[in-house]
């Protein structure tokens, strides 16, 4: 029995790719890319497709385990110096995402909060959120990415005439230099799609969720950039830290709903939170992972307040986050890139055999505590800290 269904794995790869890329990364491939902008999106997503194959292969030597699993059984003691320094990594992408939407939150719904109550209001909303385990995380993505995906295809309805094509132009001749620019700030953004396979196990991450969400993604993420270039214009596009926001507050259904922004932002900043919520869910049970006697939902205070911390202490306001994102990429190109390969290569199901080495054979306890942990979540259909 699959512990997730394959829409639910599509909705949580859109989410993971789209949720923070569209906040404003469209400004940073606008600002290299231009006109072409939306080939950006093209480019990072074939770029995306290697690892993503890597991973597929990978997760089916360990059907009943996650990733994160795989590389402590596999190899206890490389595996989990490897999860060490991914724990360093989910731990600088949820202090990110968090200072990205705290910032957001901040400009667009509470201008007159100071900024350390927003980043703690929105704290205490994803720990709870988490402390619910993956599946209050996949039933929310169920609520909220239908609903951004709904807003995204209806916004071109609502725009009308106000869509200039001569944007475009000339629609043959890109700037390949500025496109490859843009591409390498949008891949930093949407590599994160690749923290599915760390938090599902080998059963319900298959090839067609894996392929359709990354699909799917990739087509929003071209929707929105096109609509972005055609309704506010590239010159303005790319002098913009919010892009979207500035898109969303160009619709006007009549004069009594001027602020019809507000109402769509209502919409998708849960989309936001649930998105954050899965960063900080993989860094606890990165922790969970390390240390077999752990149990995952008392770290989620600590991680979290960790991660509130160093979203200010690496980020003091947007504009770092903003010219950060070419040094980022590279981070992001060798740990969700290249290292799904050498995963690859590496990681290998251990099988049971006969020794009277007590530390082989509490090493080999421990493995098998993880398999069966594994298994009880597949068969029972939850997943818990």
């Amino acid at each position: 029995m699959k512990q997730f269904t394959t829409r639910q794995i599509v909705l949580l790869g859109i989410l993971m790719e789209v949720g923070i890329t569209l906040i404003h990364a469209p400004a940073q491939a606008a600002d290299h890319a231009n006109q072409h902008a939306y080939w950006t999106c093209v480019i990072a997503a074939i770029v995306l497709c290697l690892p993503i194959w890597a991973m597929l292969r990978l997760k089916r030597r360990f059907p009943d385990q996650d990733l994160m699993q795989a590389m402590v059984s596999s190899h206890p003691v490389l595996g989990r110096l490897l999860l060490a320094i991914y724990l360093i990594l989910f731990l600088i992408i949820f202090a990110r995402d968090l200072r990205i939407i705290t910032d957001l939150v901040e400009v667009v719904l509470l201008p007159l909060t100071p900024i350390v109550v927003v980043s703690l209001i929105v704290l205490l909303t994803m720990v709870f959120m988490v402390k619910g385990g993956m599946n209050t995380l996949i039933n929310m993505t169920e609520i909220f990415v239908p609903l951004l995906i709904v807003t995204l295809l209806t916004m071109p309805l609502f725009f009308g005439g106000n869509m200039d094509f001569s944007m475009l132009r000339p629609y043959l001749h890109p700037e390949v230099d500025g496109v490859i620019k843009g591409s390498w700030r949008m891949l930093g953004y949407m590599a994160d799609i690749m923290i599915v396979p760390f938090v599902i196990s080998g059963k319900s991450y298959n090839g067609r969720s894996a392929w359709f969400g990354h699909l799917l993604g990739t087509a929003i993420l071209i929707m929105l950039v096109l609509l972005s270039e055609l309704v506010i214009g590239v010159p303005i596009l790319s002098r913009l830290f919010y892009p979207s926001y500035e898109l969303v507050r160009q619709l006007q259904l009549t004069d009594f709903l001027d602020r019809f922004d507000l109402f769509v932002t209502a919409l998708t900043v849960p989309t936001f939170l649930t998105k954050i919520g899965v960063d900080l869910y993989v860094t606890s049970l990165a922790v969970k992972r390390m240390f077999a006697h752990v149990w995952g939902s008392l770290m989620v205070w600590p991680v979290g307040l960790l991660g509130y911390v160093c979203s200010f202490m690496l980020f003091s306001n947007i504009v770092q986050i903003y010219d950060f994102s070419r040094e980022w990429t590279a981070v992001m190109v060798i740990f969700f890139v290249f290292m799904p390969f050498l995963l690859w290569m590496l990681l290998r199901p251990k099988f049971k055999g006969s020794g009277n080495d007590d530390k082989s054979s509490s090493g080999r306890e421990r493995d098998r505590s993880d398999q069966k942990e594994g298994q009880q979540e597949s068969e029972t259909g939850h997943t818990h800290l």
